[in-house]
């Protein structure tokens, strides 16, 4: 992991699957465990990922997630504005690994504050790396050990969140899983992962 210099927060990561583990047989993304970086506060410049309200309430809880687009990040930024959703802008971000490469990546985002999380973070921020980072990206060369068996989505307004997901390229029917009834009062993320302690839902 690393630092998120301006944004208040420092990382570990793990990988999720990869040929070694059984499972998908390539590497499928990786968990990112954020916590707010003691060297900036108490006044960061700001804080990104709903952080303040994940720390406030001294409970950890899955709070969003990444997609990377087939077609590429910035045209699917441009379509998703067309089609009425603002992903937030097209930013470059670098920094050096531990053995001195340089790891380069794009993101869009507009996931600060728990008010500010698109459909409470059911609807993911964008990412891509750049291709001449693919052998050391996150996915590649973070630990490993953890499979992911799933992802669901429940959301207390489903018709939004599916929208969002369209614009994105996403089908909502792949990620939201309603609960038989009415629409939960709240919204969640549930991840199910295979573990070295066994299944676990985060």
């Amino acid at each position: 992991g690393g630092v998120h210099k301006g944004l208040g927060t420092h990382n570990a990561i793990v990988a999720l699957g990869g040929a070694e583990d059984g499972s998908c047989g390539a590497s499928c993304g990786y968990l990112e465990l954020l916590a707010l970086d003691p060297a900036q506060q108490p006044r960061p410049e700001r804080v990104w990922m709903a952080m303040e309200s994940v720390a406030a309430r001294g409970e950890p809880r899955l709070v969003t997630w990444a997609h990377t687009p087939a077609r590429g990040l910035e045209a699917c930024a441009a379509a998703a504005a067309a089609a009425g959703y603002q992903p937030g802008d097209v930013q470059s971000f670098s920094r050096q690994t531990p053995d001195g490469r340089t790891l380069q990546w794009q993101l869009a985002y507009r996931h600060y504050t728990e008010a500010m999380l698109p459909s409470d973070g059911l609807v993911p921020f964008l990412i891509e790396w750049a291709p001449s980072c693919a052998a050391f990206t996150p996915a590649a060369s973070a630990p490993r050990g953890i499979e992911l068996l799933s992802l669901r989505a429940e959301s207390a307004a489903p018709l939004e969140a599916s929208a969002s997901l369209a614009a994105l390229g996403i089908e909502a029917s792949d990620l939201l899983a309603q609960p038989a009834g009415a629409a939960p009062c709240s919204s969640r993320l549930v991840a199910r992962l295979r573990t070295p302690k066994g299944v676990v839902e985060l």
